[in-house]
C-alpha cells in the first residue's frame, strides 16, 4: 500500500510511514500488561490509518468514546484486535459499503467497549475466533470471571464484539 502510495502522493506516503512506525514501535514497547485507554486509542489509530489507505473508500470507520474513560487502565492490545478481526473477517469480504463502530461508554457498573462490522460473518469455529479468545481469557485473568468479550452475530448483517471491563479500569 505504502508503495502505491508512494508513486502518486510522496506526502501521504510519509504520513503512512509515521503511522506505521508508530505501529510497530507500540508492539515493540508494551510489555506491560496494562494501559491507558488513550493509548489503547492511539495505538488503534496507527492501525486504522494504514488500513484506511488499503480500503479507501470500502472502510468507513465510526467512533464514539466517553472521554471521562480515557485514563482508565485496560489490558494491553484489546481493542485493535478486535477492530482487525472486523475488518479481515467481515470489511475485507464486503464488495462495498464496510463500516466499523466503535463505541466506549460506562454501562451497568462497567467500562463496555463495543466493535461493530456491518458484515456479519462471524464464524466461532473459524480462524478469527481465536483472537477474541486470547483477548477474553487475558481479560477473565486480570479482572475475573464476569467480565470479558462476548460476540453477537447476525448472519450477512452485523457482528459486534462486546469487551466488559470494571468500571473504573484496572489497576
Amino acid at each position: 500500500s505504502i508503495i502505491a502510495v508512494s508513486r502518486r502522493n510522496a506526502e501521504k506516503a510519509r504520513q503512512l510511514l509515521f503511522h506505521l512506525s508508530n505501529y510497530f514501535r507500540k508492539n515493540l514497547k508494551r510489555s506491560e500488561e496494562l494501559s491507558t485507554l488513550k493509548a489503547e486509542l492511539d495505538h488503534l489509530n496507527s492501525y486504522l490509518e494504514i488500513e484506511k489507505v488499503r480500503f479507501e473508500e470500502q472502510l468507513e470507520i465510526k467512533t464514539e468514546i466517553d472521554e471521562s474513560l480515557l485514563n482508565k487502565k485496560i489490558p494491553t492490545f484489546t481493542i485493535q484486535p478486535l477492530v482487525e478481526n472486523a475488518i479481515k473477517h467481515g470489511i475485507s469480504k464486503l464488495f462495498s459499503g464496510g463500516k466499523v463502530e466503535i463505541k466506549i461508554y460506562r454501562r451497568n457498573g462497567t467500562l463496555q467497549i463495543d466493535v461493530k462490522d456491518n458484515a456479519g460473518l462471524y464464524d466461532p469455529q473459524g480462524e478469527h475466533g481465536l483472537g477474541i479468545q486470547i483477548v477474553d481469557k487475558r481479560i477473565k485473568n486480570l479482572a475475573g470471571e464476569k467480565y470479558g468479550v462476548k460476540i453477537e452475530c447476525k448472519p450477512n448483517e452485523e457482528t459486534v464484539a462486546t469487551v466488559l471491563l470494571p468500571a473504573g479500569g484496572l489497576e
